[in-house]
């Protein structure tokens, strides 16, 4: 992964991007004190675009990364995911708690000049397994948001929803996201998702929804969740939110990922939701 604090430029990964899965304030902040907790109120996205054929040798570059970082104590801490539709992709993602926390961080680099050469070193690995890097930065907005905290560290899976919102049409968006919000709340929908909107990097107006996921499995059970949802809204709203959205939406990409523990440079209390997934011990060597 392309470190924001030493290689701003180089990578864009899991630039969470993705909603009807929206992402939860169920997403629990990276550097949560353990359990769940909200999601954190800024978000920075890194998608980096693999080249066919170079997914086991980048996972190898990741993993790299996330040694070197641990040996330099890297304070800035991140989750990467690999997509299981759409392009091959990893993303990565990095919270903060407010853009002096995100300028903290980005300085970090400058006390570190060891861990910046390394740094600096292993970026150009990383591009050679690299058709494409993006990054972009989104803030929390709690008003579109749904559901309960979660646990990231118990996490697998991850749902990405991005909204390009038609120019001029951001707050008429919003509304027809709070209309949603209402039949989500009247029909207890089981599941939980933050909302992102998108303040520099990409096209504007853009929300990014993400919805984590224990399990695929989840997935079988919402058609019974849509058709409550559904019920909830009755027909006239079901027009209404329809209408909005044709209106004011310009295109909205739905992605599957999957958490790896490779592309991750998890914080300890992340590791402690799982240590068998996120720190999992070497294999023994036979004995000889």
């Amino acid at each position: 992964m392309k470190h924001s604090l030493f290689s701003p430029s180089s990578a864009f990964r899991l630039a969470l991007l993705v909603a009807p899965a929206l992402l939860a304030p169920g997403f629990t902040a990276l550097r949560a004190q353990g359990g769940p907790q909200p999601p954190p109120p800024l978000m920075m996205f890194y998608r980096e675009e693999v080249k066919p054929g170079h997914g086991a040798a980048h996972a190898a570059t990741e993993a790299a990364w996330g040694r070197i970082l641990a040996k330099g104590k890297a304070t800035e801490h991140y989750l990467g995911m690999s997509s299981l539709t759409g392009p091959s992709e990893a993303w990565f993602i990095m919270g903060y708690g407010s853009y002096a926390d995100w300028e903290a961080k980005h300085n970090e680099g400058d006390s570190n000049p060891a861990l910046k050469k390394e740094i600096d070193a292993i970026s150009l690995k990383d591009g050679d397994h690299l058709a494409g890097t993006r990054s972009f930065l989104g803030t929390l907005r709690k008003d579109l948001s749904y559901g309960p905290p979660l646990e990231i560290g118990k996490m697998r899976y991850m749902r990405v929803r991005t909204f390009r919102v038609k120019q001029g049409m951001g707050a008429a968006f919003e509304e027809g996201v709070k209309m949603a919000l209402a039949a989500y709340e009247k029909s207890h929908f089981p599941a939980s998702f933050a909302f992102y909107e998108v303040e520099a990097g990409t096209w504007s107006p853009t929300f990014v929804v993400l919805r984590p996921m224990k399990s695929l499995a989840d997935m079988d059970a919402m058609d019974t969740a849509n058709k409550a949802f559904l019920d909830a809204l009755g027909e006239e709203g079901r027009k209404a939110m329809q209408k909005t959205f044709m209106d004011t939406v310009n295109g909205v990409e739905n992605q599957l990922f999957a958490f790896s523990p490779k592309l991750s440079y998890p914080n300890s209390d992340v590791i402690a939701s799982d240590p068998a997934f996120w720190a999992p011990k070497p294999p023994k060597e036979p004995a000889k």
